[in-house]
């Protein structure tokens, strides 16, 4: 064995005994893999949008890596793109990187200093220049994710929540400066900076958009309930149980939709379970208003109670928790709805079982 082989065996032979490995080398992370699997359903393969925003050359100039990598990491509470908190930084990294390839883009990387100014001053700045645009207190224009509702049509799509939560945790001072002081190029978004206002009123604006964030409460780890259904037990009999509930939700106004057995479909007729029925319900004036804020929630309506009968006699009813299904759809105008139904739907159970 030559001395060469020697000296690696013997050194592989002390990493060993040391209780060390030599270096393994490991592949980074695919960017392009994971932007298939993560964003091209809203995003699209050519980053054209649909769901999500376009992604074109012009939406990454002077945007920094920072503020990609925080986009991707905070989401947007309240709008349809949510927060990839489960993917590791080097993957999100990786993501950028795959970005700034494909669009052919370099960071921004502009000062990272806080910028002084006026909040008052800039509050009046920003009524008069920008929330025909983005909203009060830069909350946006109408309901919605930015996708459902109509929108003025000169917008391709809706100018950004600048004072949304997810947007002012990314954006730097230096980044709100640039994008106020020059504009957006291929947006409606116009460089103020050359038609108006001074440095000045600028730095004010800014300081008032991070004064927002500073009014926003900090963001909150949602824990998830385990189980997204709500069991009441009946102090009555299966066939009374299912007619009490008809009673109550028509009282509450909703329209009653046929019984169906909960084994519907899965077994011939004959052998599906006749103490197991889901009733249907639906306000259609809150069906309408809910499906424009987020048409995905057509999945889950309409609204369903099921009543079952135990082995034992016992008869139960099964409710859907809405304030855990809305979370899924992140958006807070829908969860303030999902909040109202569950609340009522809770007391009609509280009726049934009274």
């Amino acid at each position: 064995m030559c001395s060469t082989m020697i000296g690696k065996v013997t050194l592989h032979a002390v990493l060993l005994a040391a209780g060390l490995q030599a270096p393994v080398a490991v592949a980074a992370p695919d960017g392009k893999a994971l932007f298939e699997s993560a964003c091209v359903a809203c995003h699209r393969q050519d980053g054209q949008g649909g769901i999500g925003l376009p992604l074109t050359e012009k939406k990454f100039v002077r945007l920094s890596d920072d503020y990609l990598y925080k986009t991707i990491r905070n989401g947007r509470p309240g709008r349809i793109m949510p927060a990839f908190d489960r993917l590791s930084d080097a993957q999100v990294y990786a993501i950028v990187d795959y970005l700034r390839t494909w669009s052919g883009t370099e960071s921004f990387n502009g000062a990272e200093t806080v910028i002084s100014g006026d909040v008052a001053n800039g509050q009046k700045l920003f009524a008069g220049y920008c929330v025909n645009c983005h909203g009060p207190a830069g909350m946006g224009l109408d309901k919605g994710t930015g996708q459902s509702y109509s929108r003025e049509r000169d917008f391709k799509v809706v100018p950004p929540a600048v004072g949304n939560t997810g947007f002012l945790r990314s954006a730097s001072d230096a980044m709100l400066k640039d994008v106020i002081t020059n504009g957006r190029r291929g947006t409606l978004m116009a460089a103020f900076g050359k038609i108006g206002l001074n440095e000045q009123n600028v730095n004010d604006l800014v300081a008032y958009l991070r004064s927002l964030q500073m009014q926003l409460s900090p963001p909150q780890e949602e824990k998830m309930m385990s189980d997204a259904s709500i069991i009441v037990d009946s102090p009555e009999n299966f066939d009374t149980t299912l007619e009490n509930l008809k009673q109550a939700l028509s009282g509450y106004n909703f329209r009653v939709f046929p019984d169906r057995l909960l084994e519907k479909g899965l077994f011939p007729e004959w052998e599906a379970n006749k103490k197991q029925m889901t009733i249907r319900y639906c306000n259609f004036n809150d069906l309408y208003d809910m499906l424009k804020i987020d048409p995905r929630l057509g999945v889950g309506l309409p609204c369903r109670i099921t009543v079952v009968e135990r082995d034992d006699g016992q008869v139960q009813l099964i409710a859907m928790n809405m304030t855990v299904i809305a979370r899924l759809f992140n958006n807070d105008q829908l969860r303030d709805y999902a909040v109202d139904l569950d609340n009522i739907q809770r007391q009609i159970l509280e009726e049934v079982t009274f």
